[in-house]
């Protein structure tokens, strides 16, 4: 027997759902970094896409390398501590916040991939990362090494003394850059080398950023910046606009003491490059 009922079929959908859709399907886009744009010129929910805009940058002038030997007799050229305490100190670096010792290793990843990341996981679904499984490995470890100056892993009071430059042979001195190379290297092959050779000075990141079409003039979550005097450099954390928050050694914290911390620091003051290292 057959059944000559009619079948029920889902209705079209109507016009505003269609332009509900494609506004929607522009925001995920956009959050992609993509920019999306509906042609309603031609009356039809057509998406076209355009790639992001290029920040790369190159600098005319070809930045010196510094070698160890010149390092030895002229420290300053390594880093200049004094200009480390640029921008707001994160609050979570107060060490009277009981909070900051409380963090646990769920807010560290949701710092580091990022809420929506962290909550698709939860979920068991799919989500695309901005940065490398390396740069993720290195920013833990980055943020790992925040605290005051006197828990056994800082610097001792009054001197430049610190693990980081120890790890790769050195002895007391400037140490931001040497706080960078020892995240990428630990987190990576651990043979105590880094690409940009010399690793204990901030124009040395920049000269290998320059060397490999690097350079980027807009902070990106798991970036090195480098002042673009040489005088200190760090982890970009998280960037909002021209915002972006930092993890570094060698900068100043809440009670004037010298520690792994966290600033809060502007892109837009042109004080700034930054070395998108993603390998």
């Amino acid at each position: 027997m057959v059944d000559d009922r009619p079948v029920e079929r889902d209705s079209p959908p109507s016009e505003c759902n269609r332009l509900q859709t494609a506004r929607h399907a522009t925001a995920a886009l956009r959050s992609t970094g993509y920019a999306g744009a509906v042609n309603s010129d031609q009356g039809k929910g057509v998406l076209r896409m355009t790639e992001p805009e290029d920040d790369s940058v190159v600098i005319p002038e070809v930045i010196q390398e510094v070698t160890p030997d010149q390092a030895k007799d002229h420290p300053e050229l390594c880093a200049n501590p004094t200009t480390s305490n640029d921008g707001v100190l994160d609050d979570a670096n107060d060490e009277e916040n009981p909070e900051s010792e409380a963090q646990g290793l769920e807010d560290i990843a949701a710092i580091i991939l990022g809420p929506e990341v962290v909550g698709a996981a939860a979920s068991g679904a799919a989500a695309a990362s901005s940065i490398t499984a390396h740069q993720r490995r290195a920013l833990a470890l980055a943020l790992a090494q925040k605290g005051p100056i006197r828990t056994v892993k800082r610097t001792p009071v009054g001197s430049n003394c610190n693990p980081y430059s120890r790890y790769f042979g050195f002895g007391c001195q400037f140490w931001c850059a040497d706080f960078v190379a020892y995240c990428v290297d630990y987190t990576g092959n651990r043979d105590r080398k880094v690409p940009w050779g010399y690793p204990s000075a901030v124009r040395n990141i920049t000269a290998w950023g320059q060397k490999n079409g690097r350079i980027r003039s807009r902070p990106q979550k798991g970036d090195i910046f480098t002042r673009k005097d040489g005088g200190h450099t760090g982890f970009v954390l998280s960037a909002q606009g021209s915002s972006f928050m930092t993890v570094e050694g060698n900068t100043s914290g809440p009670l004037g003491d010298v520690y792994v911390a966290s600033h809060q620091r502007d892109a837009s003051s042109g004080l700034y490059w930054f070395v998108r290292w993603n390998f």
